[in-house]
């Protein structure tokens, strides 16, 4: 290895060191409480200042500025004053949901992730105890009963971002780039699911009671959407009713119970070629840097891993069927599993339930050749008339949204240095991805199933 390299890569680890002991005294120091919560209740709050949020969205994102205000009558609050508070996360040892109200002026959609302009621009919490919960939804649902969902799940890396953007451009429809509550339901879910299979005891949280059967876990996620289709709704201007929801890749965990509770919802399933998302991925983390990815990789074969790993990437390798893979329990070995079981759940839910799942298929190359045709043909298959040239339509603001970077100026952006605005621009640098890549990745996937041979596989009714 030459010496850059090395010097990058020492430098990689500092960081990322520091990082965690940041992350473990924030922890330790929270000023929130750890005991469940019995009545609701607001609180002025101050974000944290954070560049990048690896963690889920929770209430330690946010120093508390004032006293605890208790609100009886959660459900008339929410009535009147819903449009300001929308969905944030879940505090599982408060078991409370957790809503938050922006700075006022904040535009939460103009940020390309609707989680991350949440966590920099709130001002105040609204918090509700789970028993609660139903009590606020059942105040509002009529008021949105009328609301048409479209739940895109994916991949990553695989154009969604650009997606929502354009459906935020158009009259017909908005979007949510994002909203991590239904990670922090995800991932919960799943690690109580885990860890009964493996016969331990469950987490002393309270996701232990809500979470334990599919019944209490579909009205949750219920009442979730409810809560951000009103915010949504009565929030936007032109009160749109037909509201995109796009997903992490870890959310396809609860797409089951996503269908039980919106039956008429629309689905769409979005993704990439394997070893394209793993390297726009790397490119992403490492901010293009090639001689820190070979250092990384030469660790990464010695079993050794500097790299953090989230529970929503951990959360899809943890299956023992993986105990044989070589570097289990690495970023690469998390990244490669992530992919392979997001693809596999595709094709069960495809089996399982076709006239559910999909309404589209989207893969990234049919947007990169022509963005406008792939998404008139994406509102035409989901059962929206839309086009650019319809009246009432802005087609400069639509033409901005399918040729700037949907990602510019964020820690998420393939080019680092592009500022909000600046037009997108594929990347024709030499691939990082070879042979050593490839083969690791289908040692993966033979793991993971039958159905998935390798990071080219493609879906039915792609389209291409």
């Amino acid at each position: 290895m030459d010496v850059p390299a090395i010097t990058a890569l020492s430098a990689v680890t500092f960081v990322i060191v520091v990082y965690f002991l940041l992350s473990r005294l924030t922890a330790q120091s929270s000023s929130w409480p750890k005991t469940k919560q019995l009545l609701a209740y607001t609180r002025k709050v101050i974000p944290k200042k954070r560049k990048f949020q690896l963690n889920h969205n929770s209430l330690d994102d946010f120093v508390p500025a004032g006293e605890v205000t208790t609100v009886h009558d959660v459900a008339q609050l929410f009535t009147r004053r819903g449009n300001e508070f929308s969905v944030y996360s879940v505090d599982w040892d408060q078991e409370v949901v957790v809503l938050i109200r922006p700075v006022d002026g904040a535009d939460l959609k103009a940020h390309p992730f609707f989680r991350e302009a949440q966590r920099r621009n709130a001002a105040e919490v609204l918090c509700v105890p789970l028993e609660r919960l139903q009590e606020v939804a059942s105040a509002v649902a009529d008021k949105v009963a009328h609301v048409k969902e479209v739940f895109i799940f994916n991949t990553a890396r695989c154009g969604t971002t650009l997606v929502t953007r354009v459906v935020e451009a158009t009259s017909v429809a908005q979007s949510v780039s994002e909203a991590d509550v239904f990670s922090v339901i995800s991932v919960a879910r799943h690690r109580l699911q885990r860890s009964s299979q493996q016969g331990q005891t469950p987490p002393r949280h309270g996701f232990s009671t809500v979470l334990s059967n599919e019944q209490s876990t579909t009205t949750l996620v219920r009442n979730v959407v409810t809560l951000l289709n009103y915010n949504l709704v009565t929030s936007d201007p032109r009160h749109r009713d037909v509201i995109f929801y796009k997903f992490r890749p870890d959310v396809i965990l609860l797409a089951d119970l996503l269908a039980r509770a919106f039956p008429s919802a629309k689905t769409v399933f979005m993704y990439r070629n394997g070893l394209e998302v793993i390297e726009s991925i790397c490119r992403n983390n490492l901010e293009g840097s090639r001689g820190i990815y070979v250092a990384l990789t030469w660790l990464l074969m010695m079993n050794i891993d500097v790299y953090p790993n989230p529970d929503y990437i951990r959360c899809f390798g943890d299956d023992p069927k993986y105990s044989a893979v070589r570097h289990r329990g690495t970023l690469w070995f998390h990244l490669c599993a992530r992919w392979a079981e997001a693809m596999q759940r595709a094709v069960s839910l495809q089996r399982n339930q076709p006239g559910y799942f999909f309404h589209a298929v989207i893969y990234y190359p049919a947007l990169l050749n022509d963005k406008k045709e792939t998404f008139r043909l994406l509102m035409r298959r989901l059962g929206l008339k839309w086009s650019p040239e319809d009246p009432g339509e802005d087609t400069d603001k639509i033409e901005r949204a399918l040729t700037k970077d949907s990602q510019a100026g964020t820690v998420m952006s393939s080019a680092k240095g592009r500022r909000h605005g600046e037009n997108w621009t594929p990347d024709v640098s030499p691939r990082w991805m070879g042979q050593w890549e490839r083969e690791y990745f289908e040692e993966v996937c033979r793991h993971a199933g039958n159905e998935i041979p390798g990071p080219d596989f493609l879906l039915p009714g792609t389209i291409l």
